[in-house]
């Protein structure tokens, strides 16, 4: 049974640790239990905020004026080919489960933090892969009656109206960092089914040491939300090739999709800029750190800075990639 606290730091339960206060908190160890909570939250006419491993995310001082569950159903099986996983399983958990089992397609997520859910969520995703490549099948729970055009859902209603639905991949609205769940934050993700490939246990262990040692050697230390901003891909840039005449540095990135964020603002001369306790990672600048005690109102002062000055110097719009609550 699940137990209600109040006034509850998020801070802790961050991987920026940033985050003030929730009105309500608990956890939820299994889908009945996340129900139960959304019902309790709908009688007391509260905002609900689903929270997974707490990547990616970026919590106000103030808090949250609602009821944060923090989902940790972590119920997962592996059948054939097919991953069932509850949202709450933590995604290096099926990293390492689907190695074991010699299913290839999740090489890539090798140190990426969090939970399925949020890495559905999110589209999280590396070395040009995606898990919405994957996802089979996501069980979400509709909270507050939300209508989404063009999709037939099989619906499974209960006494409090909240609804069941599963949503085919077609119906997730998977783009590059962003699902229909991140958009519609009244569809908590309950459970998901991925569909891999049998490979070699070897050559997937390789893969996996091999990002691995990528990300040690490319990404920093310290308590982040993980990459601030999206990689900006060609077709919202403009005319490749007026571009890269006007800015030559960018040539490394015309026979890429994208191009790095990170790479932008170090260009701009941000690495190392400090606001309070937030600070451009010097190894990184897609990358913010809290150093000690950052505020959400130092990471925004700092990202504001970071958009400005790309803007100034290239005329591209940084759009955020975490998510400010």
């Amino acid at each position: 049974m699940f137990k209600i606290q109040k006034n509850v730091i998020l801070a802790p339960y961050t991987t920026f640790r940033i985050g003030g206060p929730a009105k309500y908190f608990s956890e939820a160890n299994s889908i009945e239990e996340i129900k139960e909570l959304c019902k309790w939250a709908r009688k007391k006419n509260v905002p609900v905020l689903a929270l997974g491993g707490g990547s990616n995310i970026l919590i106000s001082d103030k808090g949250f004026e609602g009821l944060v569950i923090k989902i940790k159903n972590s119920k997962f099986k592996i059948k054939s080919s097919r991953v069932y996983a509850d949202a709450g399983v933590p995604l290096a958990k099926i990293v390492a489960e689907a190695a074991n089992a010699g299913l290839s397609g999740l090489e890539w997520a090798i140190g990426i933090p969090g939970t399925i859910g949020g890495a559905i969520n999110g589209n999280a995703g590396a070395f040009g892969k995606s898990i919405g490549e994957l996802v089979e099948i996501v069980e979400a729970l509709e909270i507050n009656g939300h209508q989404i055009q063009n999709s037939k859902f099989k619906i499974q209603n209960y006494k409090s109206k909240l609804k069941i639905k599963r949503l085919m991949n077609k119906d997730c609205g998977f783009g590059y960092r962003k699902s229909i769940f991140k958009r519609n934050p009244d569809l908590i993700i309950l459970s998901a089914i991925i569909r891999l490939k049998k490979g070699s246990k070897e050559e997937i262990q390789k893969a996996i040491q091999k990002n691995a040692q990528q990300k040690r050697e490319s990404n920093p230390v310290g308590f982040s939300a993980g990459c601030y901003f999206k990689n900006i891909g060609w077709e919202e840039a403009g005319n490749k090739e007026k571009i890269i005449s006007k800015f030559p540095e960018l040539a490394r990135f015309k026979e890429k999709p994208k191009i790095s964020a990170g790479f932008l603002i170090e260009k701009a001369g941000l690495k190392g800029k400090k606001i309070g306790g937030a600070i451009i990672s010097e190894k990184h600048a897609n990358f913010v750190i809290n150093i000690g005690n950052a505020k959400a109102k130092d990471v925004i002062k700092l990202t504001n800075l970071m958009k400005e000055k790309v803007r100034k110097r290239y005329g591209f719009d940084l759009e955020d990639e975490v998510v400010a609550i």
